[in-house]
């Protein structure tokens, strides 16, 4: 059965406030009238004192005063003929029996409780010195004491139903408050098991247990939608792996048919032109390492990692890049140190990445441009930037030039940085880019001698 939260607040505070009252109430008249019996004996105790030590007779006249003083009514018992001598009650002069014994009968010492005439009091009995034969008895009627009761019981009574008609609205304000925001955690957690992962819900001016609950959903939340994108990207990239590695072969079976066709040109033709062949040659070396690029994107390295010496490798790309450089007219300085720390791992992986991040910059600088290959050890890592002062990524793709197939270039496909970002991770280090002044530097941090494990292309 559904029990709205609401209800589960609402209706066992006003029960408890309910019982509460009533506790209070019945506390409240019993202990008054505790308090007015002890008062009570108190006083018809000092009223025998005084009799006891008065020097004038109880006559009708003092009698009918002491009721007028303490609202009891007194009579004067003679034990012997079981008659009222003196009185302020009224009897009738035929007493019957019942009457006779029950007035009779009153001990001395505490008050009973006798009915008289279809009234009920509370009868104390005592002698008085020098009258051996008779008794004095002080009659308080029983409905002083009772409304002595009633009187202390209204007052918890109404102050506790006041409390209770005010506390109803109250009650229901902060129940239907926290209704709203359970209702709001339920629909928020529904909505992200329906897969709407990243949702943020509001925690509240409170820091309170719900607040708290609201920051750990959000966060869970958080956590679950960079779950979901590592795993849409993981599989895009199995993918464009697959696709790629399709690819490379075929264009490796091309290119290996251009090299022979250009070793045999050379091998029979003496008057070709050297220029032109080494630039034939040069750009072939550049697709090729491209390919192998694409190709460890569709398998693991399983061969064993080994040494690798950044410096040789910068030296390969340099060569290979020259005379791209001098026909976009690109200014190519690379600075390095004496001797850098070398790398565990695959230097055909690396430096199909470096090359392809340098491509990349020669073509960004543009005719007139500058590009610098910096590499320098800093705190056990080589930390490796690759520059140019060109314009930088357009501000639309920033976030997300490492996402496959992301690209500025019309005639680009956007794998280019998602292979080095590949080869780098599968090395144990980070690629990352940023704006320095008026450079764009890409920052490849490697760690020395990281063993390497299997590749994250697999």
């Amino acid at each position: 059965m559904k029990l709205p939260i609401r209800d589960q607040i609402l209706w066992p505070l006003l029960g408890l406030l309910l019982v509460a009252v009533a506790a209070n109430a019945l506390f409240s008249a019993w202990w008054i009238s505790a308090r007015n019996r002890q008062a009570l004996e108190a006083r018809q105790r000092q009223i025998f004192g005084v009799l006891d030590d008065a020097s004038f007779p109880l006559s009708t006249n003092v009698m009918a005063k002491l009721r007028q003083l303490t609202g009891d009514e007194f009579l004067i018992w003679d034990t012997v003929q079981r008659q009222v001598m003196v009185g302020t009650l009224q009897l009738p002069e035929a007493t019957d029996r019942n009457l006779i014994e029950s007035l009779d009968s009153v001990p001395e010492g505490e008050p009973q409780r006798r009915t008289i005439l279809d009234k009920t009091y509370l009868v104390r009995a005592s002698r008085l010195r020098g009258a051996s034969l008779t008794r004095l008895l002080i009659l308080t009627p029983d409905d002083r004491v009772r409304d002595a009761a009633r009187e202390a019981a209204w007052v918890p009574l109404a102050i506790g139903f006041a409390t209770i008609v005010l506390s109803i609205p109250m009650t229901i304000l902060l129940a239907s408050s926290w209704a709203r925001r359970i209702h709001s955690i339920e629909q928020h957690v529904v909505s992200i098991a329906d897969g709407e992962f990243g949702l943020q819900m509001k925690a509240g001016p409170i820091d309170d247990e719900v607040s708290r609950l609201v920051a750990s959903i959000n966060s869970m939340s958080r956590q679950l939608s960079a779950m979901r994108e590592q795993l849409i990207q993981g599989e895009r990239t199995r993918l464009v792996a697959q696709l790629a590695a399709g690819f490379a072969h075929q264009l490796r079976n091309g290119l290996a048919g251009a090299k022979l066709a250009i070793q045999l040109h050379e091998s029979r033709c003496s008057l070709a032109d050297e220029t032109s062949l080494k630039v034939a040659r040069n750009q072939l070396a550049l697709v090729e390492e491209e390919v192998r690029g694409l190709l460890s994107l569709g398998k693991s390295d399983i061969r064993p990692p080994s040494p690798v010496d950044l410096i040789d490798l910068l030296d390969v790309v340099h060569s290979l890049v020259s005379l791209t450089c001098d026909h976009q007219g690109v200014t190519l300085a690379m600075d390095s140190e004496d001797q850098a720390p070398p790398v565990m791992g695959h230097s055909e992986g690396l430096r199909a990445a470096i090359l392809n991040l340098t491509l990349n910059a020669i073509d960004a600088a543009g005719p007139g441009g500058h590009v610098w290959l910096t590499l320098k050890t800093i705190g056990g890592q080589n930390m490796l930037w690759i520059e140019d002062d060109g314009a930088g990524p357009p501000p639309e793709i920033a976030a997300s030039l490492f996402d496959s197939f992301v690209t500025s270039k019309p005639e680009g496909i956007g794998l280019g940085l998602t292979v080095a970002t590949t080869v780098i991770q599968a090395h144990h280090g980070n690629l990352n880019w940023k704006r320095v002044g008026a450079r764009t530097r890409f920052e490849l941090i490697l760690p020395i001698a990281a063993p390497v494990g299997e590749s994250a292309l697999t």
